[in-house]
């Protein structure tokens, strides 16, 4: 009969609270703060390119992969070392992000076919990374493999920050995330204006985000703890993957045939205070200018490429503007930019950049000479070599091709004196 009393009164007796639903993970397991630093690193690099510090495929080098190596290395030791909570965190928060990803591009797929590109930026991911000025189905790869980096980050820190899966939780991180990201650059970066259409559009998206990252951790711990022995079975990441696969393989070629064909060039590699934006009409003088102030002003100078009198916003947006009509490096009326930039940096002196000086002059304010000067006509059949015949899109290449070869010359001049 006593026996009977006990039971009946621990079945009246409500269950202790556990802690992981009581304290906040990162207070009560402080080594949970590791893996959500390595899963910010992807997000990160995107900032560091946003803001000049760092172009994005050095950011990624030097940063996202040892961060993903270490991610590896410590998951392993987690489990080696049967610290379980911090295992099944790592874990349920890759597995859930990796879903909530492909719900945030699943529910984009219909306003794609609206005519919004509202999968331009992944595209522009991998322009950016590879140094491309449009798309390619190989730059898609890599464009949707750094996104689902970010998507998989962001719920890896979610899945160890936050005590237990709710949905407002991860609806709230869905949006927080998506309202921090407006306050960077993202959107003039990639061409997306800031319309109330813009914006309902990314909000929604980030909900479906945070509702799948929910729903994912849920079934991950199975109404248990993290951790824990769980109800029923894990989800596996065979089934994920292969529907990542899927998904991923059927938007990628479908929004690249949708859109790449308009889409305009891609952002610039990096955007930092050593970028400046030109014309992609190389002429000599232009690729002269470029050379010198590279060799002499700025060594650590970028150039970026736009058409002509671009109707886009990309010269103020992009760099400081070289050798267009609104620069400071440009020509005038009765001196070439080369000659002009030779003259106020006071390198004049230097009979090489004189005859640079000369060489840019006679392209753009005295042409007819170009026929009886030698020493022009010999520096100018040499630059022509270099650049060879270019498309627009090649324009980069060929003005590095043409600026190492006036290394060279100038080199050799060196010797030879």
């Amino acid at each position: 009969m006593q026996r009977l009393d006990q039971r009946a009164q621990a079945a009246d007796t409500p269950p202790a609270t556990s802690p992981q639903r009581s304290i906040p993970a990162p207070i009560r397991y402080p080594l949970l703060l590791v893996p959500a630093a390595l899963g910010a690193s992807s997000i990160a690099t995107l900032l560091l390119y946003f803001y000049g510090v760092a172009a994005l495929d050095h950011s990624v080098r030097v940063l996202l992969v040892p961060a993903t190596i270490a991610l590896v290395a410590l998951t392993v030791w987690a489990r080696r070392t049967e610290r379980r909570e911090l295992y099944d965190r790592i874990m349920g928060g890759l597995w859930a992000g990796l879903f909530a990803s492909l719900a945030y591009d699943i529910a984009r797929v219909p306003i794609s076919h609206a005519g919004i590109p509202v999968f331009r930026a992944i595209a522009y991911f991998g322009t950016v990374f590879l140094g491309q000025s449009k798309p390619t189905l190989g730059s898609e790869a890599v464009g949707w493999a750094y996104h689902l980096s970010n998507g998989v980050g962001f719920g890896l820190m979610y899945a160890t920050l936050f005590s237990r899966p709710r949905w407002w939780t991860a609806v709230a991180w869905g949006i927080l995330l998506e309202l921090s990201m407006l306050y960077t650059p993202y959107a003039e970066v990639f061409g997306y204006q800031r319309t109330w259409t813009f914006f309902a559009i990314t909000m929604g998206a980030h909900v479906c985000y945070g509702l799948g990252l929910w729903a994912g951790l849920r079934a991950w711990v199975a109404r248990g703890d993290f951790g824990t022995a769980a109800v029923s079975k894990r989800p596996g990441f065979a089934f994920v993957g292969g529907l990542t696969a899927v998904v991923v393989g059927a938007i990628a070629p479908d929004s690249h045939a949708l859109y790449t064909p308009t889409m305009p060039p891609s952002p610039p590699s990096y955007l930092g205070k050593h970028l400046y934006t030109t014309w992609d009409s190389l002429e000599p003088d232009r690729l002269a200018a470029m050379w010198t102030y590279q060799r002499f002003v700025d060594p650590d100078a970028r150039f970026y490429f736009v058409r002509p009198f671009s109707p886009t916003p990309d010269r103020k947006q992009f760099g400081t503007a070289f050798d267009t009509p609104e620069a400071e490096v440009r020509r005038s009326a009765t001196q070439s930019a080369t000659e002009k930039l030779i003259v106020d940096r006071g390198l004049d002196k230097d009979p090489r950049l004189a005859l640079m000086a000369r060489l840019g002059h006679v392209w753009e304010i005295t042409p007819w000479m170009y026929a009886t000067d030698l020493e022009v006509k010999e520096l100018s059949v040499r630059m022509f070599a270099a650049k060879g015949t270019c498309e627009v899109e090649e324009a980069a290449a060929c003005a590095e091709r043409v600026m190492r070869t006036l290394d060279s010359w100038y080199d050799e001049a060196a010797k030879s004196r």
